[in-house]
């Protein structure tokens, strides 16, 4: 019944979800690990979608200073979601949940409740 999500390369995150979307993502999961500095110009980046030479005027900073800062914060939260792999576990319970909630509506049976329910369970345990 419940089809796994299809996955890319980037964290594992699904290939269904725009580039920008799965920045936004991993930016809602592990932006708070980032320094402040990233935090706060890649938030502007990604959150508020000012442009390099916006964000490079508002701090004082040159353009190359806020593109390579953009692209090390992108770095260490795509390192973040490979090793701790939250959104891609987030995103699969989603599936699960709504799966769910469709098989509910459309009267499917104890044994296959039972089995989205122990494949969710299988998808949130930790990793060796």
């Amino acid at each position: 019944m419940y089809n796994e999500l299809k996955l890319n390369m980037i964290g594992k995150l699904p290939a269904d979800l725009t580039t920008e979307e799965q920045h936004a993502l991993l930016f809602d999961f592990y932006g708070e690990l980032l320094t402040e500095r990233q935090k706060e110009i890649y938030g502007q980046y990604i959150q508020e979608d000012l442009s390099l030479g916006e964000i490079s005027d508002e701090l004082g900073i040159s353009r190359q200073g806020v593109s390579d800062a953009v692209h090390r914060s992108l770095k260490a939260l795509e390192g973040m979601e490979q090793k701790l792999h939250m959104c891609e576990r987030f995103l699969n319970i989603s599936g699960y949940i709504e799966q769910m909630q469709q098989g509910l509506q459309a009267g499917a049976s104890l044994e296959e409740m039972e089995g989205l329910l122990q494949n969710m369970k299988d998808s949130i345990k930790i990793r060796s």
